[in-house]
């Protein structure tokens, strides 16, 4: 966790190559940096942190005008070699233009300093606290300054099951969304409180009988599902077998977790012989809890958690009509539930999630407990069915309780636009992009009605500026030249 985010240095050189881009990687006395080629144009971009201790990893993130971004590569330690990061795959002409929210730092940085309200924005600099410290997991340390005893700061170990479990899950279980509560934010998780006073992580409840593939991110998860768990309720636990201070040397992992299993556990409980065994390393992980490799993440192989009896090779992922629970149980709120299946169904496009979102958040209205993603997000389900009778008002009432949302405010830019209120679109417009700076779509939109206005300067640096972002963006390009014309 002392590695999970540090400024960029000498770093690997190397190159990924796609359909339609190329991305070179080298380091020099002014930084390390990644050059983006694309239809024949370069830009270039200085990386200013590494994500990740680099033991299976390394992720990357730039700075732009106050906001952080997510570089399209990784470094993966196993190849030796960088490849598209995690969500880039299989892309012909990848960006620098995917903005790094609050919840995607907060499992990596200490204490970043994000401005709520927006997208990607941060305060200089971003962090307070780059890697993972101590607060994290044992509470503030202020007490424990004044008074060194062991009594005046906070043990893991020694909460109740659920706030000492939260103290691991606020970075090991993701499921397959995170609902805020009204008014939260991730940096207001506190150890010694279970997350869901902060937020609730939802998962995909899989068919009976039916193992998923397996994911970087759900230990957690297959932890709760082991037998070892649910013969142990609220006795097995992360730190029963890590202790999150040291880590056994290669040469002693075999023993080290062997021992923990024998807490619980005989020798002569192992269904296979002593030789077998040896051959083994006598490794009961080796057996019960092989490595695989995950669904989400290329190139990388993580220990599988869910303690089977005989390894086996998971296939297959949840229904895509699986219901979305709270991990933790208990019924989910109407309004947490709606944004769980929109978060997800806009996420993978999936139709029945969006379906059921849009009933869930209609409900929330009716009750009067809306809030502005809830509004949010029906009107941009209403926006894709175009029907803008209903869509129109509601991104109004979003934007007047949040006026920061980008994606609000770029879609309000539009209806003005559409509805022949140029100035007003281009007012909207502008605002969304101080919020968000990478919105390609709406610069190029924003420099067709200053060139509709009289503008043709300005537009074409607002041009300029979405092909700095992202060379390829053709919309962009195309109205480019017909202003060089």
């Amino acid at each position: 966790m002392a590695h999970s985010l540090r400024r960029a240095g000498r770093e690997p050189s190397g190159e990924v190559v796609t359909a339609e881009a190329r991305i070179t990687m080298a380091s020099s006395s002014g930084g390390y940096w990644q050059r983006l080629e694309s239809h024949g144009d370069l830009s270039s971009y200085r990386i200013d942190y590494v994500i990740g201790s680099g033991k299976h990893a390394s992720g990357y993130l730039l700075e732009l005008n106050g906001h952080l971004f997510q570089s399209p590569v990784a470094y993966y330690r196993p190849l030796h070699a960088y490849d598209l990061a995690p969500g880039y795959e299989g892309l012909r002409s990848p960006d620098f233009t995917r903005p790094v929210a609050e919840g995607c730092v907060f499992c990596h940085a200490g204490t970043a300093l994000y401005v709520p309200g927006t997208p990607n924005q941060y305060r200089s600099p971003p962090f307070a606290e780059e890697a993972i410290g101590c607060e994290r997991c044992h509470g503030s340390a202020e007490k424990h300054l004044r008074d060194p005893r062991a009594g005046t700061i906070i043990n893991p170990r020694k909460l109740a099951p659920a706030a000492r479990d939260s103290v691991c899950e606020q970075c090991h279980l993701l499921g397959v969304g995170r609902v805020l509560n009204p008014g939260m934010h991730f940096g207001d998780f506190r150890p010694g409180r279970p997350l869901e006073d902060v937020f609730t992580t939802y998962v995909a409840s899989p068919p009976a009988g039916r193992e998923v593939k397996f994911k970087v991110i759900s230990h957690v998860e297959q932890l709760a599902r082991s037998a070892c768990a649910r013969m142990s309720p609220g006795v097995l636990w992360c730190g029963t077998c890590h202790d999150p201070h040291t880590v056994p040397a290669a040469n002693e992992k075999a023993a080290y977790f062997r021992n923990k299993c024998l807490t619980c556990h005989q020798t002569s409980d192992c269904l296979d012989t002593q030789s077998a065994r040896q051959a083994n390393g006598d490794s009961c992980t080796a057996c019960h809890m092989p490595r695989n490799p995950t669904s989400d993440v290329e190139h990388v192989v993580f220990t599988d958690h869910s303690i089977r009896r005989r390894p086996t090779s998971p296939s297959g992922s949840p229904a895509v009509d699986a219901d979305l629970v709270p991990f933790e149980g208990g019924e989910a709120s109407t309004r947490d539930l709606g944004l769980a299946y929109a978060m997800l169904g806009s996420r993978e496009q999936n139709s029945t999630y969006i379906e059921r979102a849009v009933h869930l958040l209609q409900e929330t209205v009716t009750q009067g407990a809306a809030d502005a993603p809830v509004v949010a997000y029906l009107a941009e389900f209403y926006r894709d069915r175009n029907d803008d009778t209903h869509a129109f008002p509601l991104y109004v009432q979003a934007w007047r309780m949040d006026p920061a949302q980008s994606a609000v405010v770029a879609a309000l830019g539009a209806y003005q636009m559409q509805y022949g209120n140029i100035d007003q679109a281009i007012s909207f417009w502008n605002q969304a992009l101080v919020t968000n700076p990478a919105l390609l779509l709406v610069r190029t939109n924003l420099a067709a009605a200053l060139l509709r206005t009289g503008h043709p300067d300005q537009a074409e640096a607002i041009l300029k500026k979405a092909l700095d972002l992202n060379p390829s963006f053709q919309p962009a390009r195309d109205l480019l030249n017909r202003i060089k014309k």
